[in-house]
């Protein structure tokens, strides 16, 4: 999987695809990092979040990793904090134990195929310190009527285009809830966006 084709298109495909719901459902749980003192960004991709952190937090130290090395460029150009660029694949290095006190993931885990994404959130989780956050923003499945029908079409049309052009693993979407749920992560807020595709969570280690 790489997103080093996609990223100098990135913002203005988010912007036509989806105008500002996803950066919209990015922020919406920005403030309860207000107390974070060191945080793991995983798949930023060209910064978007980064940014709008920084404009609030300048000073926290921020690591962000992402398996673009373009990706990774252009969140550089957006920062002006103490923040550490890591090129990684989170699926075959494993961070360092009990690093981070808040994790953000968005429009990351959506890319995994079940497997691989137990195996990622095992590997975040285990940095993270006890009492620690996690933002997550994905895409995600209505659970009936018309709005299920309606993701389950945006999904195949999705996972279709990024499979051709980022080599995407995953067919299509997974709950990463069980897997957050068995590492001790406690669901504390979930907002949803546009009829339910997308959905921004705040979970917390208990």
């Amino acid at each position: 999987m790489s997103f080093d084709q996609l990223a100098p298109h990135y913002r203005w495909l988010e912007r036509v695809t989806a105008g500002g719901v996803v950066q919209r459902a990015r922020l919406a749980h920005l403030a309860s990092l207000d107390e974070a003192q060191n945080i793991l960004l995983v798949g930023e991709g060209p910064g978007r979040f980064l940014a709008a952190f920084r404009a609030r937090r300048p000073t926290v130290p921020i690591t962000v990793v992402d398996a673009s090395a373009r990706m990774l460029a252009a969140a550089r150009q957006v920062d002006s904090g103490p923040t550490t660029f890591r090129q990684s694949d989170l699926t075959t290095e494993v961070l360092p134990s009990a690093s981070w006190d808040a994790v953000v993931s968005h429009c990351f885990l959506d890319c995994f195929a079940p497997a691989t994404l137990e195996r990622v959130i095992a590997n975040l989780a285990q940095a993270t310190t006890p009492r620690a956050h996690w933002l997550i923003t994905d895409f995600a499945l209505p659970p009936s009527g018309w709005r299920r029908t309606r993701a389950r079409f945006a999904h195949a049309l999705m996972y279709q285009a990024f499979r051709l052009s980022a080599k995407l693993e995953a067919r299509r979407w997974t709950d990463p809830s069980p897997y957050l749920l068995a590492q001790g992560f406690k669901l504390g807020a979930r907002q949803p966006f546009n009829h339910g595709l997308i959905r921004a969570d705040r979970w917390q280690r208990t």
